[in-house]
């Protein structure tokens, strides 16, 4: 799956540094021991085809985070599992299908109660790092090489290297892939809207973005960004468009661009890391930055303009939506910012809001990224791993079987077009009110999805191509080790879920940049100053270790 110039320089970066798929692996196989891998790999698939036909009848428990139980979903389970017999003889699958704002509290009762559910998705929402480190997740290495080589063959062995766990060089989790890029952002507004703006605003827009997303983060930069929209907020509201104005934290964010930002390493408790002007890597307490205080005094400005909702304290942000099928509604945002990662995908965005887009992106190009934001794991107290790692396997591999538990049935719950795409009653994400439809990227492959009328047939493709330009960053694998402050983690943490909702998402108001010094004096008592310290430490450990020289080539 993983274009292959990538992985090169994926593993010239950063695996040649010992590290990418654990402590202690052995080095890249040569040709003669590939040869006997493949032969090896082969005498498995066959020993594993016989060992199906003889398998005793199973029923397994699999859980997606999707929009839940639907009208048709016992039908076109009844059907799959019909279907799997091809494939997983006596087998059956009950499908539990959780919604998003549940699937955290739901995943977490799982894991304590020890639910006998065989094979789980987890990714963004759940706790993966540390259900990886804490045994809350069964290790697949045997499983996969016994009963799941069609998942390694169809994501390839590289991919599957640089998902291991860096603790233990083990496995836990499989790849829902998507794409494996990501980070290419941009601001995208209704053009209608842009245009009361002026005449040259968002050229002149794109170029004060450019230059503080990624060149100097510094708090003029970062005000001459507002400055520009606040241009823009105002013209909407002068002619009695801003709807619901603007989502905080959402379409700006509280870090800055791509010097400054939480993305080069994981964060702890918004520990980051920044680029500085020499080119060295430095742990900073995202709080305490200049880019932070600006927000909050920009954003204080936007809300006393009207530009955020009076109620922003108390409105849930998931129910404000950008323009849907040309259609304005009371919740609709005038700006929305996220990944666009190809111009098709732009083009899709357009589709989707039924109305001429104009985009500003943020990246030059899209970074290469782990996928383990969407996976699916075998949670430790399973009953059947075995066989939960044989129906995952076939969900890879056999694009029908696939289709048929995201789609259903042809006929009944989807039309196929003559061109090869197809037609759903909503669009390209099944929702709670349809008569059945899943999340695609939840399992499997999306190179195994049909094409919707909101998609693009070349939307995937591109993904793969995007791969081959990917900024690399060397430190993808790297994983803060916790044990020595976990005191001190949870500290902060309760600090910052008093202060960040005031601040991040402007609940405080006008007071934003007094709740913001609060919270950086709240969180230096907490021992903020001490994480970064140990951050650093280990930082600068990896980096002498592992002989890492240069990141700004590739990041």
């Amino acid at each position: 799956m993983k274009n292959k110039k990538v992985v090169a320089l994926l593993l010239a970066a950063v695996m040649s540094l010992g590290c990418l798929a654990g402590c202690g692996k052995e080095p890249v196989q040569s040709s003669e021991v590939e040869k006997e891998t493949q032969k090896t790999s082969e005498s498995v698939a066959t020993e594993s085809t016989e060992d199906v036909a003889e398998l005793e009848d199973k029923t397994i428990q699999i859980w997606l985070m999707g929009p839940g139980k639907q009208k048709d979903s016992d039908r076109v389970w009844e059907v799959f599992n019909e279907k799997l017999q091809e494939y997983v003889p006596n087998t059956t699958v009950e499908f539990t299908i959780v919604p998003k704002a549940e699937y955290k509290d739901s995943f977490n009762r799982l894991l304590a109660a020890g639910e006998k559910v065989d094979l789980a998705w987890v990714g963004w929402l759940t706790s993966l790092q540390s259900d990886m480190d804490d045994g809350n997740l069964l290790p697949l290495d045997d499983l996969l090489a016994e009963y799941g080589q069609g998942i390694i063959d169809t994501l390839g062995e590289e991919v599957m290297d640089m998902h291991t766990n860096t603790t233990d060089g083990k496995t836990y989790y499989t790849v829902s892939w998507q794409g494996l890029v990501g980070y290419k952002s941009a601001f995208w507004m209704p053009t209608e809207l842009v245009d009361l703006a002026g005449e040259g605003w968002l050229e002149d827009t794109q170029e004060v973005v450019t230059k503080w997303w990624n060149e100097d983060p510094n708090g003029d930069n970062f005000n001459a960004v507002f400055d520009q929209f606040d241009i823009y907020l105002a013209a909407c509201k002068d002619a009695g468009k801003l709807y619901s104005g603007i989502r905080p934290n959402y379409d700006f964010t509280a870090w800055s661009g791509r010097t400054e930002t939480l993305r080069i390493l994981p964060s702890v408790n918004e520990i980051g890391v920044r680029r500085n002007s020499e080119n060295k890597l430095e742990v900073i307490d995202s709080v305490q930055t200049e880019s932070r205080r600006v927000y909050a005094q920009r954003m204080a400005e936007f809300y006393e303009k009207g530009y955020i909702r009076s109620d922003i304290a108390s409105v849930d942000q998931n129910n404000l939506k950008f323009v849907t099928n040309g259609e304005y509604t009371d919740n609709t945002v005038v700006m929305w910012s996220h990944n666009v990662l190809t111009d098709t995908a732009k083009e899709t965005k357009e589709a989707a809001a039924g109305v001429e887009l104009s985009f500003i992106d943020r990246e030059p190009a899209a970074t290469f990224e782990l996928g383990n934001s969407t996976a699916m794991a075998v949670p430790y107290s399973a009953d059947e791993p075995e066989r939960a790692i044989m129906v995952l396997n076939a969900l890879y591999t056999e694009p029908e079987l696939y289709q048929l538990l995201i789609y259903g049935i042809e006929g009944e719950h989807y039309t196929a077009n003559a061109d090869g795409t197809i037609t759903t009653s909503y669009g390209a994400e099944g929702t709670a009110d349809a008569d059945y439809g899943l999340t695609r990227w939840t399992i499997g492959t999306c190179m195994n999805s049909l094409i919707t009328q909101a998609d693009s047939p070349d939307y995937y493709p591109e993904l793969l191509a995007a791969e081959e330009d990917a900024l690399v960053n060397p430190f993808i694998n790297f994983a803060f080790d916790k044990t020595n402050v976990q005191d001190i983690i949870a500290a902060v943490g309760a600090v910052d879920s008093v202060y960040s909702k005031m601040v991040d998402l402007c609940a405080a108001g006008a007071e934003m940049e007094a709740k913001l010094d609060e919270w950086i004096a709240e969180r230096k008592a907490a021992g903020a100053d001490k994480l970064i310290e140990e951050y650093q430490k280990q930082l600068d450990e990896y980096i002498k270790k592992y002989n890492v020289t240069d990141w700004t080539t590739t990041w």
